[in-house]
């Protein structure tokens, strides 16, 4: 996979991959031999855990709410959350090797759905906040956009099947979107756009169990990112 978007723009980026699943009540007996095998990878350079009942978070910095990549396991569930994306090869290579460990301990795994989440702020072609703002407003209809309750700040969201994005600008400093999505000791504050897409596949249809519909989502996601970057870049 190439890299959708030059890294030069990427302000901030945070990828989740998340796979729910029929309960496993066996997660409770493999929790161990599961985080030694994920620890063997060597995929982090500082690594802790902690671990409940019949759950467990694996995480590279002493302090969880600072972590750049997190991986949850639970019942139902397995994510990997990384805000530090070396390349979306990488991120998706991190996350074959974890998963390959999971399944080989709790298979077989009848997969629920499948969701891929990427949030991220990005560089413009201006760098004053206010004209970004009125470059999205003007592309709002006049039905729904009201010019006597002048906008300071806005976040338009679609949902569509299987799948929703939201977008809008972003500021340099305390701006709450970056605030509640990147923890401060490494979030870049910048003027430019936020994008937020959450995409999914669910087996109500038919089994999802094959990994490449993984991927798939994967790169719907990060289709979606692109294509609204592209849109919005010369605000």
């Amino acid at each position: 996979m190439k890299d959708n978007i030059e890294s030069k723009i990427i302000g901030n980026r945070k990828i989740i991959i998340e796979i729910r699943f029929d309960h496993k009540p066996l997660v409770a007996d493999k929790k161990g031999i599961i985080i030694e095998g994920i620890k063997s990878l060597n995929l982090f350079p500082i690594f802790h855990w902690e671990m409940g009942t019949a759950n467990f978070s694996i995480f590279d910095n002493a302090k969880k709410e600072e972590a750049s990549n997190l991986i949850r396991l639970g019942l139902d569930q397995f994510a990997l959350i990384s805000s530090n994306i070396g390349s979306i090869e990488g991120f998706y290579n991190n996350f074959t090797k974890i998963y390959a460990i999971i399944k080989k301990e709790l298979e077989p795994l009848n997969i629920r759905r499948i969701g891929c989440r990427i949030l991220g702020t990005y560089k413009t072609k201006s760098k004053d906040f206010n004209s970004i703002l009125n470059s999205i407003k003007q592309g709002f209809p006049s039905m729904f956009y009201l010019d006597k309750y002048p906008a300071k700040d806005l976040m338009f969201q679609v949902n569509y099947p299987n799948g929703m994005y939201n977008i809008g600008p972003v500021n340099e400093h305390n701006d709450p979107f970056v605030e509640a999505n990147f923890h401060s000791s490494n979030r870049k504050e910048h003027v430019g756009i936020a994008i937020d897409t959450d995409n999914y596949l669910t087996n109500e249809k038919e089994p999802i169990n094959d990994e490449y519909l993984i991927k798939n989502i994967y790169q719907l996601s990060l289709s979606v990112e692109k294509d609204l970057y592209i849109n919005l870049k010369d605000c």
